[in-house]
């Protein structure tokens, strides 16, 4: 009986107005902490960062290095705060939503959230008189437990 079923069912019984649901034009890829880490690095270069620091060592050990995707490099203090303000426009470009943006003495600060993620992106100009400027851009995925020492390095001050 089930197969007759099925037979007849492709045989014209639905209404032929009722269309079978299709598939969406573009599959959701998981956005995963080497997908963030992609779009932050993307960004930073296309910003004209220079190449940035990725990794934790140093850091303490721990199961939040599976949730962080740090970057930081050192720009010339001639064209750091373009470079960081550009890698924070194609980030929005990239479907971040800025949710705090302030600047604090010398930090600039912009917070951005998409799809479970926040990327903490800072520009400190404490050093403007020397030939670099830090600017990092490091996510965190929403849920994170950072150990307390690290927590206040990454998340917003305000």
């Amino acid at each position: 009986m089930a197969g007759l079923m099925t037979m007849t069912a492709g045989c014209g019984l639905m209404d032929e107005s009722e269309s079978a649901p299709t598939a969406s034009p573009e599959p959701i890829v998981p956005f995963t902490r080497d997908t963030v880490a992609g779009e932050i690095e993307a960004v930073a270069r296309n910003g004209g960062l220079p190449a940035g620091d990725t990794s934790t060592a140093g850091l303490p050990k721990g199961a939040w290095h599976t949730c962080v995707a740090p970057w930081w490099g050192e720009a010339p203090t001639a064209g750091a705060a373009d470079a960081f303000d550009t890698a924070v426009r194609k980030l929005r470009q990239q479907d971040w939503e800025i949710v705090s943006s302030h600047a604090e003495q010398d930090v600039t600060y912009r917070t951005l959230a998409k799809r479970g993620w926040k990327v903490y992106a800072r520009h400190y100009t404490a050093q403007t008189t020397g030939p670099e400027q830090l600017v990092s851009l490091t996510a965190v995925e929403d849920g994170c437990e950072l150990p307390e020492d690290i927590r206040g390095g990454y998340e917003d001050p305000a």
